[in-house]
């Protein structure tokens, strides 16, 4: 089968119109109109239904049309690999990112990986559970994430970098703000509460705060909605403490002293596959980044947590 034939029908499925999609393509309408019939007549069926809005795949044309976009996504890859070859780079490298993480360390990050002028690096932030995934199907070449994933890793290979322990942060609107003495348990039942990142999909026993107010919104695979949430009500949350207090925009008041429970540990791992471990390049970028995060691991603040 001819695959431009594929990548032809995934641009008229998503433009949803024949006559879109060939101004897209470069052709005239007939031309496209002629290889979708071809297509056609390969399958023996119908691709596309018309409708009063334009067109819609049937079921065999939207399968079709899935494999032609992947096709699409592998030769805009291709073309990148290219632009990269003559621009000079040796190698591109995907990096997985916690949000929390990216958020805290952004500019630091970028001139670090700037400064690797030989590769390309491409940085896909996600939640834990979302990124582990891509890591174990290939789709990352290093992963920057919670240590504590209890998940099946199969052949990934892990080092924590950066150590951090779970705290307990205060909405600015909240009276706990800047008290001067530990919660116990109990009071913090009486909270208001927001689940954040991993907490919001699995609670362990030693994080759950045992709110009798069951919390009642959560966000995974983002922090901006978090921190704005923290600075504009008096909502509680879970947060890896070190890397919260990192970003400038939750003050260390905000961070509540507890009585009868030390914060879990949230420490950040490095995490690379095996199989990649005999690459020079990839050996190399995996020490540029464990030398960095450890470097600053060792020069970031510490807001007086026991790590």
């Amino acid at each position: 089968m001819n695959p431009n034939l594929l990548k032809q029908l995934a641009v008229v499925v998503k433009q949803g119109s024949i006559s879109a999609a060939a101004e897209q393509l470069f052709i005239t309408q007939p031309t496209l109109t002629r290889a979708l019939q071809q297509l056609e007549q390969r399958v023996g069926a119908p691709l596309l239904k018309r409708t009063r809005y334009g067109v819609t795949p049937t079921d065999i044309g939207a399968r079709l049309a899935q494999i032609g976009e992947r096709i699409l996504a592998e030769t805009e890859q291709g073309d990148e690999v290219i632009r990269q070859w003559h621009s000079g780079y040796d190698n591109q490298f995907a990096i997985g990112i916690d949000p929390l993480w990216e958020y805290a360390t952004v500019a630091d990050m970028t001139r670090r990986l700037l400064d690797q002028k030989r590769y390309v690096f491409h940085c896909r932030v996600g939640s834990a559970a979302t990124q582990m995934e891509w890591m174990q199907n290939g789709e990352l070449d290093f992963l920057l994430a919670p240590a504590h994933l209890s998940v099946v890793q199969g052949s990934l290979e892990r080092e924590v970098v950066f150590r951090d322990r779970s705290g307990v942060f205060a909405g600015k609107k909240s009276p706990l703000v800047g008290l001067q003495r530990p919660l116990t348990t109990e009071e913090l039942q009486q909270q208001r509460w927001l689940i954040a990142g991993a907490s919001a999909g699995f609670l362990s026993n030693i994080e759950d705060p045992g709110a009798q107010q069951a919390a009642r919104i959560a966000f995974t695979g983002g922090i901006r909605s978090v921190i704005q949430l923290l600075n504009s009500t008096d909502l509680l949350v879970r947060l890896p403490a070190r890397l919260a207090l990192m970003t400038g925009e939750i003050a260390p008041e905000q961070l509540i002293q507890l009585t009868d429970q030390q914060g879990a540990r949230r420490d950040i791992a490095l995490w690379s596959r095996a199989q990649d471990s005999e690459r020079p390049d990839s050996q190399k970028v995996r020490e540029f980044i464990r030398e960095w995060v450890i470097g600053l691991d060792q020069s970031a603040g510490e807001f007086g947590l026991d790590l």
